[in-house]
């Protein structure tokens, strides 16, 4: 089947915009010299901010606290949640729920109107609780997909907080999944003395280990795992990276022909989800401060550098390829796709998330002392 993203963009519901996790904006968006405003949490932010499509803004921070705003920018409610928030939460664009995971293993759904829980579950672990990696809502089942520290990925019932199935997140699972149009969930994990796996999870649970990438001299526990692969559905390919004793590795996994288009290597260790803009271009950021440019077989572009010693969190770009990206410096950046970038503004605290875009199209960027819109 022709790989897709599980929803149509009305909102940006989730971490990269959609289930396909490419950060991808259908159109072109202005620049600003300055934020818009900036709105208060109640802790510091590293989770993206989500939008529902009225417009209402979801912010999740590091106290636990869950805090939603209107359109213009006003507060609506507000909720504390049993343990801090780190993963980026999903919105039901149907069913107006909210879905949030905390370090104490919680997952909860919240009515969007108003902050009350409609469910919540404990995620049952023998080791370390917490959720860190970004949740997943698939519509046509419906379920929630996230991986705790304790090493499963969960595939949720959206109604009722249920298991359906589980499977391997491997060691110290840190990348959330992304998905297609059909509910199957792609996912990467580090399985000792094997390395690292890509692996597609259907509905079902059936589970497919697409490749794997050996372990090197360093044992697969001290490999990074925490870029989600990301899909590019026009093209059929699933973009994922592995990194290795030294340097990373950006694979392109084909879809209808299941097996590598090509595999590139970087100097450095990649910790941040690529961006895929609407012409195809792959953006990745690196462990030493720098993002490149791919096109779509695999050919260098630019490489931009932001003066930053490291890159937690992976870019967004707009209909004609600009790629807005924080840095943990607080410095937003704005590349064009010809690569010559600009500082666009500087926030006061270190940006550890991914970027988001509102409604107006504004890029939205959080840090730990406040979110910017």
């Amino acid at each position: 089947p022709v790989a897709s993203p599980s929803t149509p963009f009305s909102a940006w519901s989730t971490s990269g915009g959609d289930n396909s996790r490419r950060g991808a904006f259908h159109r072109a968006v202005g620049l600003d010299a300055k934020p818009h405003r900036t709105l208060p949490a109640q802790g510091a932010v590293q989770a993206s901010v989500v939008f529902d499509p009225s417009g209402r803004s979801f912010v999740a921070d590091m106290a636990g606290g869950m805090q939603a705003y209107s359109r213009e920018g006003g507060p609506l409610w507000q909720k504390r949640l049993t343990g801090g928030i780190s993963a980026t939460p999903a919105v039901d664009l149907d069913g107006q729920r909210l879905f949030a995971a905390t370090h104490a293993g919680w997952v909860y759904a919240l009515e969007t109107s108003s902050g009350a829980v409609a469910w919540k579950k404990e995620i049952p672990t023998k080791s370390d609780a917490r959720i860190l990696s970004d949740l997943l809502f698939l519509p046509k089942q419906p379920a929630v997909v996230l991986s705790s520290w304790g090493g499963r990925f969960c595939r949720l019932d959206a109604e009722t907080g249920k298991e359906r199935h589980s499977w391997d997140a491997g060691i110290s699972p840190y990348a959330g999944a992304m998905a297609d149009n059909d509910g199957n969930a792609y996912c990467l994990r580090a399985v000792g003395k094997e390395g690292v796996q890509l692996v597609r999870v259907g509905a079902e649970g059936k589970e497919s280990i697409l490749h794997t990438q050996p372990e090197g001299k360093r044992s697969a526990n001290r490999l990074l795992v925490a870029a989600s692969p990301v899909l590019d559905p026009e093209r059929q390919v699933v973009y994922f990276v592995t990194n290795e004793d030294q340097g990373g590795r950006l694979h392109a996994w084909s879809v209808p022909d299941h097996k590598l288009r090509w595999s590139e290597r970087f100097a450095n260790s990649i910790g941040a989800t690529p961006t895929v803009a609407p012409d195809g271009t792959i953006c990745v950021a690196d462990m030493a401060g720098w993002v490149h440019a791919l096109a779509p077989d695999g050919t260098r572009g630019y490489r931009y550098a932001t003066n930053c010693e490291y890159l937690l969190a992976g870019g967004i770009c707009d209909q004609r390829g600009t790629v807005f990206i924080g840095d943990p410096l607080g410095v937003v950046h704005a590349i064009p796709a010809q690569g010559a970038g600009t500082i666009l503004y500087e926030t006061p605290g270190a940006i550890q998330g991914r970027p988001a875009f509102d409604a107006h199209g504004n890029p939205v960027t959080v840090n730990s002392a406040f979110f910017d819109r």
